[in-house]
């Protein structure tokens, strides 16, 4: 009875990676092959790319004309599921032409029977942005079973590219402290994840930063948060708005929730503020990042907690510079919105001419941004904050330095935050 299940996930998995043979930008048929060996696998790879360029440089020939392997890393991606399946395929297809790459795709399932290693090989070109010469690179899916699959690393070394760089993308919740997730990290040189997919928040920011002592860390619920740092940086880029900075007391988030859903926090048991089912993203990782990027910038320190967090949300008081803070982080139910999705910031400061407020507030695809200080009528204006797909904050992320200051340090005070926001009965 167990077995039945388990080939209908396998063949669920299977048709959407298969995807990848039947994009646009394949240039030759796929090769598969059950029950195969790495070392038949990186032959095929090698043989693909047999036709040296007048430089030595690795083509491949789609149409009769050769083009050169744009391959400028290694990216490893896992895949647990169908849903993970999907989503990898959808993401890696997009990002191509941004940040061509040899992808090992890996589907790896202890418990499964059947052959230790099926393999599937596929050579993709896109034209570049201006439509100009091809880029190509390869993908390949690794299915790995039983025993095989505690040893992923001895499948995954021989294809690398070993004088690129190598990244590991995780879809959904990693595994912290699998020792099949510890060997992918040992191998990378950056891991990327996306904190809104953690069931349990505060514990994967702890994990994510001791993880950053062995390897660097991406997280996609950082790169969402673009648009928001842009704006409020561009607040204070003004000499007469800049001297309010030390003096702000005040910064109110409010974040989407979906219909029908608690905030997160759960009375009765102890996981994190951002605790949600497992499989369902987590909608205070981007709201709780935004305020931990403010907070280190500004080197605001936990002082107490007003209000733990609950259905209501939270409420922290910091110590400022100046000022003790008041930060509040406010979940609204909507339907318009993706749970987790910033719906506006307020700062709040005190000056010689009396209270300014620095505002965000977006509906859509559209943010009004408002200043009121020194005493003058609101600046209004409208900015667009155009959504960006997986593919493109991946892309933002694969080119980040292998470790980044600022989001280890909004890292380390969000989970100082959430851990300050637990009920008392919690702790």
């Amino acid at each position: 009875m167990s077995r039945r299940p388990a080939a209908e996930r396998a063949l669920s998995v299977h048709r959407h990676l298969m995807r990848f043979g039947h994009a646009e930008s394949l240039v030759a048929p796929p090769w598969v092959e059950q029950g195969t060996t790495v070392s038949r696998v990186a032959a095929q790879l090698a043989g693909l790319w047999s036709h040296p360029g007048p430089e030595g440089e690795p083509l491949v020939v789609e149409k009769g004309l050769p083009h050169a392997r744009a391959s400028v890393l290694n990216l490893i991606v896992t895949v647990p599921d169908a849903v993970a399946a999907e989503r990898v395929v959808t993401t890696m297809q997009g990002l191509g032409f941004r940040h061509p790459s040899r992808a090992i795709v890996l589907v790896a399932d202890r418990a499964a029977a059947g052959p230790p290693l099926d393999a599937a090989v596929s050579v993709h070109c896109n034209a570049g942005r201006d439509g100009g010469d091809q880029v190509c690179y390869d993908v390949v899916v690794l299915t790995v079973r039983g025993k095989a699959a505690e040893h992923l690393s001895g499948f995954v070394a021989p294809l690398l590219i070993h004088d690129l760089p190598t990244h590991v993308w995780w879809p959904g919740g990693p595994p912290f402290g699998d020792p099949v997730f510890d060997q992918l990290v040992e191998m990378s040189d950056r891991v990327i994840v996306d904190g809104s997919d953690f069931s349990d928040l505060l514990i994967g920011f702890r994990r994510l930063g001791s993880l950053r002592r062995r390897s660097g860390v991406g997280d996609l619920a950082w790169r969402r948060l673009r648009w928001w740092q842009e704006l409020t940086a561009q607040f204070f880029d003004a000499p007469r708005f800049r001297r309010y900075l030390p003096n702000l007391n005040g910064l109110a988030i409010r974040y989407a929730v979906a219909s029908g859903k608690r905030a997160p926090g759960r009375p009765r048991r102890r996981p994190d503020a951002g605790d949600v089912a497992p499989g369902v993203s987590s909608p205070l990782a981007g709201p709780i990042l935004y305020a931990g990027w403010i907070a280190s910038r500004l080197t605001w320190r936990r002082y107490r907690t007003a209000l733990p967090l609950g259905p209501d949300g939270l409420r922290l008081v910091l110590e400022g510079r100046h000022e003790m803070v008041d930060l509040r982080l406010e979940p609204v139910v909507s339907a318009a919105d993706l749970p987790g999705e910033l719906i506006s910031v307020r700062l709040r400061a005190r000056g010689e001419m009396g209270a300014a407020e620095f505002i965000i507030d977006r509906t859509a695809d559209e943010a009004t941004v408002a200043t009121n200080a020194d005493g003058m009528t609101a600046l209004l204006r409208r900015v667009m904050m155009e959504p960006q797909t997986e593919s493109e904050l991946l892309a933002m992320d694969l080119v980040t330095d292998r470790h980044d200051p600022t989001y280890e340090a909004a890292l380390r005070a969000a989970a100082i935050f959430l851990d300050a926001a637990r009920p008392s009965e919690l702790s």
